[in-house]
């Protein structure tokens, strides 16, 4: 193996064994199994799909079950639930789904600096003079590994990892996907690229808001080409994807009778809601929690973490780094096309967000804002001169991970 192909490997199983080393931490300080599923939905819907079953056999009062003519479904998009296949194949009722969890993010960390990795060494492949033009700072190894931990670990992903549940497992799958998706745009695969993106979109519907961005990376690529080699190049990967995408509408429709829904609006809860799941009414409390939310609340005993959600900022602070990147890229006219595309679907998703009732219900910061973080990734890696991670950038995410950690632990206690 070449020197330089073994120390890119090198790295790569470092950033790996770092992940799976503060997951671990995470476990043993909490007390928590890794392994353990306490809301086992993906488990319990794979084993009635080996029953030829798409309704449970029975309601599980524990799990967010969707009830419509008289059945219960899970109420949740269908993509978690087949991996669970083959598990439950091979354990039973007794599949360590926590443990997968885990897996899911330290392979996001790994796929992360693979793909920073990557375009930092087709950066290094142009010719001399370009490279000294259009790159001022180049970027480390060691950049692009705190930079995947930071991504990944340095969020509210790392205090959602410990406990299996359904909708932990949903979300860092999705994260899993888009960030896998993204690195397979980065080494211009498109065809791969929508297969990941349409899978993200079956385990979070709002992972949608990632395809015009992945769009914007693809056209960048090929701004040389033509309008038609441009669009057969793309050709395969939605013909992929609109196949994908059929099946979920069929999976839909033959459990509600809906192309388009997977099930949260049966929940008793949003039936029971007088604007249901998704309304403009919520923004206007939920924005002081999304933007502005403490992390502390008083209760009996005086201040104790904030369990029902607080700013994505403090949540998941790559979300400032972000911002800062926008502010100072528009007053350097460095805010390019691509950069206006990933910023206008991270505000999309945000709005999105601010438009659901329950913000992620129980939990330690936001969860639901590990959304934005996939298009973080993006704009990082439509930013070259973003590659070698600054001092204030280590401050913030260093906070971040200690915070989640720290945090995510005492939650889960």
């Amino acid at each position: 193996m070449p020197d330089r192909k073994r120390t890119r490997c090198a790295w790569l199983l470092a950033a790996l064994l770092i992940a799976g080393a503060i997951l671990a931490l995470m476990c043993l300080f909490s007390g928590i199994e890794p392994g353990r599923y306490d809301y086992p939905s993906y488990l319990l819907q794979a084993q009635a799909w080996l029953r030829g079953k798409l309704a449970l056999d029975r309601n599980y009062e524990y799990l967010e079950l969707a009830v419509y003519n008289g059945r219960y479904y899970v109420s949740f998009p269908p993509v978690p639930a087949i991996p669970m296949v083959l598990w439950a194949l091979i354990w039973g009722d007794d599949v360590p789904g926590g443990l997968f969890q885990k897996i899911y993010a330290s392979l996001a960390c790994l796929i992360v600096m693979a793909a920073l990795m990557g375009a930092q060494r087709e950066r290094e492949a142009l010719p001399r003079y370009q490279y000294a033009d259009r790159f001022r700072s180049p970027a480390a190894p060691g950049d692009c590994l705190a930079w995947a931990i930071f991504l990944c670990l340095g969020s509210a992903l790392l205090s959602i990892t410990p406990v299996g549940a359904v909708w932990y497992e949903a979300q860092i799958l999705a994260f899993l996907f888009s960030v896998a998706a993204i690195a397979a745009m980065q080494r211009d695969r498109p065809t791969l690229c929508c297969f990941l993106y349409a899978l993200a979109v079956g385990c979070r519907p709002f992972s949608v808001c990632l395809g015009p961005a992945l769009l914007a990376m693809y056209l960048r690529r090929h701004h040389s080409q033509s309008a038609s080699r441009k669009a057969a190049g793309l050709v395969p990967g939605l013909i992929v994807g609109f196949a994908i995408a059929g099946c979920y509408a069929a999976y839909n429709y033959a459990r509600f009778g809906n192309i388009f829904e997977f099930g949260h609006n049966y929940l008793p809860e949003f039936q029971r809601a007088e604007h249901g799941q998704l309304s403009p009414i919520y923004i206007a409390d939920n924005w002081r929690t999304l933007f502005f939310g403490s992390p502390f609340t008083i209760g009996p005993d005086g201040a104790e973490f904030e369990i029902f959600g607080f700013s994505m900022f403090l949540s998941c602070p790559i979300l400032i780094c972000e911002l800062v990147w926008i502010i100072s890229d528009v007053a350097r006219h460095r805010f390019t096309r691509e950069k206006l595309v990933i910023a206008l679907m991270g505000a999309l998703n945000t709005f999105l967000l601010l438009m659901h009732r329950t913000l992620g219900a129980h939990q330690f910061g936001l969860r639901y804002a590990i959304e934005l973080i996939p298009l973080c990734l993006t704009y990082l890696l439509v930013s070259p001169e973003r590659w070698r991670i600054s001092r204030w950038e280590v401050g913030i995410m260093s906070f971040g991970l200690m915070f989640n950690f720290i945090g995510g632990i005492l939650v889960h206690i």
